[in-house]
């Protein structure tokens, strides 16, 4: 039975380290428009609502992407500061108030009893002001290039291990936890986080404010899959619900790629 849990737990691990590595490394090479479309989808909150669909009824499922949705308003916020500090600030004094940031807005999230309607009109909020304070003051310098399209082999690691690690325990500890705080915790950017961490010092603060702010409208498409997740989890079941969040997610970045001007989207 023990040597059943810890296989399952690897395979959880390697499958979501695999998706974000694959991802960021996309995102790397494809320049800031496409690659912040590439990190805002669910690379890292997919695998762990894919695990807790096997693992947890529908009903647990869909109140905990209620309440993810509700904190994907955090990572709005979490997005604002760091494009507003990036552009002239070394990574720490950038990130580190993005992330306490956040981390107050879930604290305030998690205690509120959500309804779809609210959690809608507080992302809509959030990531409409994000479109005016995180709009790029200048173009970027994330061109695709020697520096950019070739992570290390110890970069890749980093985020692998990561990635794996917080799948693993938000998973290890939803039962615990409730499917209200799962919701909120498995909302946490881990892949916006490390890809930051990664970037920042090889690209510079502008490029990555930059990324920052055409970031903020895919990971609003992130939000609307939760919510079509909540929304369909009970009368259609999770994996039904999910595999219609998924779609939701790719057709919200599919259509702000074919917004974007074709000379703009791999500047």
């Amino acid at each position: 039975m023990l040597d059943a849990i810890w296989v399952a737990a690897l395979v959880r691990a390697l499958t979501a380290g695999t998706v974000v590595v694959l991802a960021s490394v996309l995102a790397e090479m494809r320049g800031p428009v496409w690659g912040a479309l590439i990190i805002s989808l669910p690379v890292t909150a997919g695998p762990v609502y894919v695990f807790m669909v096997l693992e947890h009824d529908a009903a647990f499922v869909s109140a905990a992407a209620l309440n993810g949705f509700a904190a994907n308003a955090a990572t709005g916020l979490f997005l604002i500061v760091y494009a507003k500090r990036a552009m002239d600030r070394a990574l720490v004094s950038a990130l580190g108030p993005a992330a306490l940031v956040w981390i107050a807005a879930a604290m305030a999230i998690s205690v509120v009893s959500w309804t779809p309607g609210r959690a809608f009109l507080l992302n809509v909020t959030v990531y409409g002001s994000g479109l005016i304070l995180a709009r790029p003051a200048r173009p970027g310098t994330l061109a695709p290039g020697a520096s950019v399209a070739r992570p290390s082999a110890r970069d890749l690691l980093v985020r692998a291990v990561a990635v794996a690690l917080f799948v693993s325990a938000v998973l290890a500890l939803s039962t615990a936890l409730g499917p209200s705080l799962t919701g909120v915790v498995a909302a946490y950017p881990v892949t916006l986080t490390s890809t930051f961490v990664i970037l920042h010092r090889r690209v510079g603060g502008a490029a990555m404010a930059r990324l920052a702010g055409i970031t903020i409208r895919g990971v609003f498409g992130f939000g609307l899959t939760l919510l079509t997740l909540h929304l369909l989890g009970r009368p259609y079941g999770a994996a039904a619900a999910l595999s219609g969040g998924f779609l939701v997610s790719l057709i919200w970045s599919a259509g702000l790629l074919l917004l974007q001007p074709r000379t703009h989207r791999a500047d």
